[in-house]
């Protein structure tokens, strides 16, 4: 991972998954102004929507946290939710926490002002961390967030998302109770 961006850079970095030691991409913006060795700032963490990932950007969210003078995170959360290891899994759960471990370490974060964030997907995201891990957030907005898979499901199962999320769980709602069991985890 590079700890040498310019205020105001997106850049790429990779932060190692603490449980299966992959290398997951992360994009960091610092504000402008920023000084490394200056008092600690804001970090705000922006999770992707559920058909996309790390490169996906929010320019209005990103000028907003610029003009504050708040880091902003976007973590990769093992991307598009279509696989096992994405929507909601251990592994994209850990990928978030790993990832603001990781900012706080390389830079002047302010442990009492992390912010998280999310739309679709992402709120989904944010409302199981929230609900999981609320000590590690000052406070979360999650838009239009997925707050139940098994129903989203049903909803879009002859469709994109109701495939997707079949990849995700390992079958339909009601498959088994190995497959229910992936949708109340996640």
């Amino acid at each position: 991972s590079s700890s040498t961006l310019a205020a105001g850079d997106r850049r790429l970095v990779r932060v190692t998954s603490s449980i299966d030691g992959a290398e997951q991409p992360c994009y960091v913006i610092l504000p402008a102004g920023f000084a490394p060795e200056g008092a600690a700032v804001p970090l705000l963490v922006s999770l992707h929507t559920w058909s996309g990932d790390v490169k996906q950007r929010d320019p209005a969210m990103e000028a907003e946290a610029d003009r504050r003078g708040w880091i902003c995170l976007c973590p990769n959360f093992r991307g598009v939710n279509d696989s096992p290891d994405a929507c909601g899994s251990p592994k994209a759960q850990q990928d978030i926490l790993d990832a603001v471990d990781w900012a706080v370490k390389t830079y002047p974060v302010d442990p009492a002002r992390i912010y998280l964030t999310g739309a679709s997907g992402g709120g989904h995201m944010a409302m199981l961390m929230a609900g999981r891990y609320p000590d590690r957030w000052s406070a979360v907005s999650a838009w239009v967030g997925i707050s139940d898979l098994a129903a989203w499901h049903e909803r879009h199962a002859r469709g994109r998302y109701g495939a997707m999320l079949r990849r995700c769980c390992g079958g339909a709602p009601g498959a088994s109770e190995a497959v229910d069991e992936q949708y109340r985890l996640r």
